[in-house]
Parts: structure tokens; sequence; C-alpha cells
């Protein structure tokens, strides 16, 4: 029988682990984009029963170890101040977001599922020290790379803050990428998405952006479909 990726997730970490170490122009980069092939299909897979675990002899939630390490490796990787890899990364957890089925959002059950990330206040934590950080690209990617993990992020007050905030930044990028990471955490949690859409409606009437117009836009098909909700949106709607 093949072996799933629980039973491959050791080895997987082992390998990224040493590229990143390695510090060679490319392989970091390259080694990253291989993980990110790999956690799709982990993400696709279900997670083992008893069966598969004694099957590949592996000890009760190992994978979930493993797979928590890799993310952590990831995440650390991010934090520090290399563009490519950066990039890298973003593309890994961009790439997996959009393999999911849209919509059955809310029940995601895959690798970045909030039941199967143990370590996310330390995923969030590093990257909130890019976020906190004085380069506006970072900080987008970094915005970006919070969407991605929505699912563990949505519960957190401060990622919620920053995000909220950064959709004033006076940089256009920041502000697409801030709006990208809250039309993700809208899609699960209807209270943040009461917040964004009054703040979506200020920007909205008050920019002469037509990019950020347009990507403010796009979001109103995922801030759900309460009256309340779907009232407001229609007005800003008339505005244009």
């Amino acid at each position: 029988m093949e072996r799933s990726s629980a039973a491959c997730a050791m080895e997987w970490s082992i390998e990224l682990e040493k590229a990143l170490r390695l510090k060679k122009p490319g392989r970091a980069v390259e080694a990253i984009r291989q993980i990110g092939c790999r956690l799709q299909q982990w993400s696709r897979e279900p997670e083992p029963n008893v069966a598969v675990y004694n099957m590949f002899d592996l000890v009760t939630w190992e994978d979930r170890l493993f797979s928590n390490t890799i993310l952590l490796r990831l995440a650390d990787a991010f934090k520090f101040d290399d563009k490519h890899i950066r990039l890298a990364v973003v593309r890994v957890f961009l790439s997996e977001l959009y393999s999911r089925d849209s919509s059955r959002s809310k029940q995601y059950q895959g690798i970045l599922s909030k039941a199967r990330v143990q370590n996310h206040h330390e995923l969030l934590t590093r990257v909130k020290v890019v976020l906190n950080g004085g380069d506006p690209e970072a900080r987008g990617l970094a915005l970006i790379l919070l969407g991605c993990w929505a699912h563990f992020a949505k519960d957190s007050a401060q990622i919620r803050y920053l995000i909220f905030s950064s959709l004033f930044s006076s940089h256009l990028s920041e502000v697409k990428a801030s709006i990208f990471a809250a039309a993700c955490i809208c899609q699960l949690a209807d209270d943040f998405a009461q917040v964004f859409l009054a703040i979506l409606v200020n920007i909205m009437t008050s920019t002469t952006s037509l990019t950020i117009r347009m990507a403010g836009a796009r979001v109103f098909a995922k801030l759900g479909c309460s009256h309340s909700m779907a009232k407001t949106a229609y007005k800003v709607m008339l505005v244009f």
C-alpha cells in the first residue's frame, strides 16, 4: 500500500529543515515549493485512524506533531528578511487555500483547520513580527498569510485589530492585502463581517482609487446573507 502523507510526515519535516539550513541560493525556495505540493496532498487526505497508525507503525497523533513542525518552520522562514523566501511561503498557503472547496469553507477540515493546528499562537506571533515591521510590501505578504490562516487566525483579537488597522494604510498593496485577509475571515466569522462591512462602506465611499474599490466590491459576496448585511451592502452599491 502506498504510504500516506501522515506516514511521510517525519521525513518531509527533516528534508525541509535541512534545506532551510543549507543557505544555498534557490535551494530553500525549491524545498518550500516542494513542501507546498505535499501539504496540498496531505490536506485532501482524511486524518489517519487507528488502523492506519498501526499499518505504518506510527504513534498516535505523530502526524499532527510533524505537520505543526512543518508549519512552524515555514513561519520561521517567513519571519526572516528574504523576499524570495517570503514569496515562496505565501504561495504555498495561497495554493492550499485555492485548492479548497470555497462553497464549504466553514466545513474545511484540512491541514490548516483550527482543530489540526495545535501551535497557532506561535505561528501568529511570528507573522506579527513582520506585520509590525516597517516594510509595506512585507506587511502585505503577512496579511495575505493571515487570510490563508483564517481558520485559526479569526479568533485572535490582536489579528483582527491589525487587519482592520491595515485597511487605512497609505500603501495600496497593504490595503488590498488587508481586504483579502478580511474577506477570508468574513466567510468564517459573522461578527467580524459586520464590523468589516461598516469599515468597507467608509473606504469605498471615500477613496478615489479604482483598484481599492474593485477589491472591496469583490468582498461583498463573502460577507454572508443576513437581512441587515444584505440591505447595507445594497445601499453601498447604489453609490457606484
